[in-house]
């Protein structure tokens, strides 16, 4: 007998007597431990497959993408180059539905809980109030033969958010969850085919969520870059690989093709604002051609971190997550977490910086930085746009925060941005309808 095969045999027997131990116990033991029971079976699972499901799933989504893998010449690196037309995002929604076989053709279990309990579940709770509310989506508290859960499904409202979603999301928590970063356990995921909606049902994490500008930031931030650094270690495959110009390419295209595909009212709040497509104020950064990306969250801000009792970070919404630049994580959370004349901002980008340092060092990081802001506040100035006149109709009071949120973004940025004095954005809000 070789010793791959006998290291196979090996690992079978070990799967089989932890499952029987844990099912041949009294129903309280068995309840007790079959979070221990899974984490044993997962750690098996990982020592014979080192991770091989998650990059097939990735390979798949990236192949569902429509672009094109290319090699750029004199690098030997895999660019991906955009597809020609309108951004289509089909082929990267979960394919799992209520009928799906819960496990995989060697036999192992793709969810922990089945299918029929997880449309219990799901139909119990998707006309009920939310415990947690997230952009577009609904989360829900739930007990589970897997132990406490949530179940994370789409709301009827759609929201442009002008983003890019690279996969499924239930492949990057997969992927996250083999990198060895804190995040939730997946315990299924499938389509209502009644709704077409997608939801998830995943493992609940005790704890509180924290608001900007929390004084043990520097404390737990460390933790957090290690867990950023870890998911940046695992490679892309081959079909998700690019440099950062053709990924800042494909993020700008997705922004340009929402922005021409909003609704009338929309488009008329942004036409008064004069703000016009993302690429009328950036381009991609050829300087930084063959430049790799790396995988990364896409969208770590306070409101997708949970900190557990013992108050370490856990990373939530994994709906953006893909290839990314190392410094596009470090703006969105520093900007949305920190005021520019915080006394941590600048420690903070410093250790960011030195914990996560680029493949090319030659790159001026803070300038970088400067132009992810500016994505970020078209991006912010056009989504709103959406809610503000509801908002000041439900609270009048309201027109000074909108006011003071338009003002800061515009005067921050010259030419081609719009120029307006704080007194005309009061205006052009009032006429907001």
């Amino acid at each position: 007998m070789g010793r791959g095969e006998l290291n196979a045999r090996m690992l079978e027997a070990g799967r089989r007597l932890v499952a029987a131990l844990v099912d041949s116990g009294v129903p309280r033991v068995r309840d007790l431990h079959r979070g221990f029971s899974y984490e044993i079976r997962s750690g098996l699972d990982h020592t014979s497959r080192a991770g091989q499901q998650s990059t097939a799933e990735i390979n798949r989504a990236g192949s569902a993408q429509g672009d094109r893998a290319a090699v750029r010449p004199g690098t030997g690196a895999h660019v991906q180059e955009p597809a020609r037309g309108s951004d289509s995002t089909a082929g990267t929604r979960s394919t799992n539905t209520f009928s799906e076989d819960r496990t995989h053709a060697d036999g192992r279990d793709r969810f922990e809980i089945s299918s029929d309990e997880a449309r219990e579940l799901y139909e119990r709770v998707r006309d009920r109030e939310p415990d947690f509310a997230g952009t577009g989506n609904s989360v829900i508290r739930v007990e589970t033969s897997a132990g406490p859960a949530v179940v994370r499904f789409e709301t009827g409202r759609s929201i442009e958010t002008f983003v890019k979603h690279w996969l499924p999301e239930a492949t990057a928590i997969r992927y996250g969850n083999e990198c060895g970063v804190r995040t939730p356990r997946l315990l299924y995921a499938g389509t209502d085919p009644a709704t077409g909606k997608d939801f998830m049902v995943m493992q609940y994490v005790p704890g509180q969520t924290r608001g900007n500008e929390d004084p043990e930031l520097m404390n737990w931030l460390p933790d957090l870059l290690g867990q950023v650094k870890s998911i940046a270690a695992r490679p892309l495959p081959a079909e998700l690989a690019m440099d950062i110009p053709t990924w800042q390419r494909q993020m700008i295209q997705h922004a340009d093709n929402a922005y021409h595909n909003l609704t009338p009212e929309h488009r008329a709040r942004l036409d008064q604002l004069g703000l016009g497509p993302l690429s009328d104020y950036l381009r991609p950064d050829l300087s930084r051609a063959g430049e790799p990306t790396f995988f990364g969250h896409n969208d770590l801000y306070m409101g997708n971190l949970q900190f557990d009792p013992q108050g370490k970070p856990w990373i939530l919404d994994w709906s953006c997550a893909g290839p990314s630049d190392p410094l596009y994580d470090a703006e969105f959370f520093l900007d949305r977490t920190l005021p520019p004349d915080h006394e941590n901002l600048g420690p903070a980008t410093d250790m960011w910086l030195d914990r996560l340092p680029l493949a090319n060092p030659d790159v001026d990081a803070k300038a970088v930085i400067r132009t992810y802001r500016d994505l970020h506040d078209w991006r912010e100035m056009a989504m709103v746009a959406a809610k503000v006149p509801r908002t000041i109709a439900e609270d009048p009071s309201k027109l000074d925060h909108w006011t003071f949120f338009y003002n800061l973004r515009l005067s921050r940025h010259s030419a081609p941005w719009p120029n307006l004095s704080r007194d005309e954005v009061t205006d052009m809000l009032r006429g907001w309808e």
